[in-house]
């Protein structure tokens, strides 16, 4: 009786995590809440930690993607922190620059589209 109740308690505890990890909701859900200029600690406390955190260098002139929209404006040799999060509709990435600790530009990609 004590294995089934342990195995009963593991697969449920492990359903509860797998569903908090694969960020099921909607980039919609959230959009309207994130805004250029909040802080690190704003934007953890809203969507938790990213999935990704790197850290590039533009080195190139144009981009495809939903970067487009803000590529021309970041100056050659900018450091940018990237961090990204998925949602069920797509994947959203934040962008930092030259290491600061408040949202500079934010690009969302759907799922399916292909630039």
């Amino acid at each position: 009786m004590d294995r089934k109740l342990l195995k009963l308690i593991l697969i449920f505890a492990f359903l509860v995590c797998f569903s908090t990890v694969c960020y099921a909701k909607d980039y919609s859900d959230v959009e309207s809440r994130i805004e250029k200029g909040q802080s690190k600690k704003e934007i953890v406390k809203l969507l938790g930690e990213s999935v990704e955190k790197k850290f590039i260098v533009k080195s190139k002139e144009f981009i495809w993607g939903p970067e487009e929209e803000f590529w021309d404006k970041i100056p050659m040799g900018t450091r940018l922190e990237v961090w990204r999060y998925e949602f069920s509709d797509g994947n959203l990435n934040l962008y930092f620059l030259n290491e600061g600790e408040r949202l500079d530009y934010r690009a969302f990609g759907r799922k399916g589209v292909v630039y």
